[in-house]
């Protein structure tokens, strides 16, 4: 729970970092509960174990009292790097200072009419830049060191319940695991690289459009794959998966959201693009559309194999809400829109930050394509930006979450939402001790532990709790119906 605590601490701290005027912290406050109403600490008594053991703040008096367990935890804490390339580069700005506004706070004397009206800005994160300069690794004692203010207060008290809600929604989907036996090994066939070569080229549509073609080399022997990536991620993170399937006989497409991929991140973080435009949410599946218009009309060489109906199209993360819109799910207003708003309401999860940004972009008008016939949706962000649109999907969809997702949790995004899929032509998979990103393989990998159940999916062969698809090597895949 604590180091939950201090990575969440952690995010906040960046955006404050980049919101705010220079003036270094001295004193930070943590406010219970967690048998304490208010601890105070010298950020200087967090440089070292001896500096805390030294000092003459509440945390140093209650280290002393616990013979120094609190100073071993904090070295390991403050000193990791952080994952800053994953959980947190993320410049949903409203949603993050909403929160942020709740656990992080002046802690008595008012900042300055400047510094306040600096702080409720969006922020260019100019500060992490300057870090991230440096060469060297970002701690969380970095970030302490360059952050502004000269005392800060983090509300324990309100983040607990988050991080409480948070843990439930993991032993929610520990506990239904444990109802469930996992699915047996995948055959060598399925799960070792099929007969066929593979070969690679890129295109550039009309409407510039980049698309990564991975197809065999001879006749296609399965329906053609598109794979559309998520946000702040590219083509390359999934060519494990094209690479499997073309093998086996698939041609595959994986388009580059230019809006929202990884040179969109990059640019973003430079300082030269704001976030993803809401409209971005329209803008993808329309690209998905294009790239099959021109699949079509015969504007693609060498791909005349390729077959144009009976098409599978495969998403993650951002790219399976793509996915989802293009079976047919769509975004009804519905009263929960208001959630985004507050940070209380007991569904919140990280993905809302994604889904709240979405809002504007929100409509009922259906994008299904008659072209597509079989979906799948790994980690899909979907609860909220469908809350009322999900009876909708009108072809079969597997729905894929791995049980330790911290971006896009199992339980509010998978579990709870698979209930509203209409009939029974749809499956939830959940991989034990999945996460958002060790599911996906690049190239070179060996198609990573979905490999075999993608493969029985563009198959169309039957998925339950006794299908053979596990890796015996890797992560447990389980059925759920």
């Amino acid at each position: 729970m604590v180091h939950l605590l201090v990575r969440l601490f952690a995010a906040s701290a960046l955006l404050l970092v980049a919101s705010m005027p220079a003036r270094s912290v001295e004193w930070i406050y943590l406010q219970g509960p967690l048998g304490f109403q208010r601890l105070s600490v010298r950020l200087s008594e967090l440089a070292s174990p001896e500096a805390l053991w030294e000092g003459d703040s509440d945390l140093a008096q209650l280290n002393r009292a616990t013979d120094g367990r609190y100073a071993r935890a904090l070295e390991s804490l403050l000193s990791s790097p952080l994952p800053l390339q994953q959980e947190l580069d993320n410049p949903m700005v409203q949603q993050l200072e909403l929160l942020l506004k709740s656990l992080v706070q002046p802690r008595s004397n008012p900042l300055p009419e400047a510094a306040i009206a600096a702080s409720t800005t969006t922020p260019s994160l100019p500060m992490l830049r300057r870090l991230a300069s440096s060469g060297e690794p970002i701690t969380l004692m970095s970030v302490l060191q360059a952050m502004p203010g000269t005392e800060r207060t983090i509300r324990l008290d309100q983040a607990l319940p988050l991080l409480r809600r948070m843990s439930a929604q993991h032993d929610e989907v520990d506990q239904l695991l444990a109802t469930l036996e996992a699915m047996p090994s995948a055959s060598q066939e399925s799960l070792a690289p099929g007969a066929l070569k593979v070969q690679r080229r890129t295109y550039h549509l009309a409407g510039g459009l980049e698309v990564t073609l991975v197809r065999p080399l001879g006749v296609p022997r399965l329906p053609t794959v598109v794979i559309s990536h998520g946000l702040w991620d590219a083509p390359e993170s999934f060519l494990g998966w094209a690479d499997h399937l073309a093998s086996h006989g698939a041609v595959v497409f994986l388009p580059r959201h230019r809006g929202s991929d990884i040179d969109q991140q990059a640019a973003m973080l430079a300082g030269l693009a704001p976030p993803p435009e809401p409209q971005e949410f329209l803008r993808r599946p329309l690209e998905i559309k294009g790239l099959l218009d021109a699949l079509e009309a015969g504007e693609l060489p060498g791909v005349a194999d390729a077959p144009v109906r009976n098409v599978v199209l495969i998403g993650h993360s951002w790219g399976a809400t793509t996915a989802l819109q293009l079976a047919g799910a769509r975004s009804l207003p519905a009263p929960i829109w208001r959630a985004c708003e507050g940070v209380e309401n007991s569904s919140r999860n990280p993905s809302w930050v994604l889904q709240c940004s979405l809002v504007q972009a929100a409509t009922d008008q259906s994008l299904r394509d008659d072209r597509l016939s079989r979906v799948v949706a790994v980690s899909p962000p979907q609860a909220l930006v469908f809350a009322a649109g999900l009876q909708d999907l009108s072809i079969p969809v597997l729905l894929v979450s791995g049980s330790r997702d911290l971006v896009v949790p199992a339980q509010p995004e998978a579990v709870e939402p698979f209930g509203a899929y209409p009939g029974d032509r749809h499956r939830l998979v959940l991989v034990q001790d999945g996460t958002h990103f060790n599911l996906p393989s690049p190239a070179g990998a060996d198609g990573g532990p979905l490999r075999a159940l993608f493969l029985g999916w563009v198959q169309e062969q039957p998925i339950s709790g006794a299908s053979a698809f596990s890796d015996p090597s890797g992560l447990r895949l389980f059925s759920v119906r």
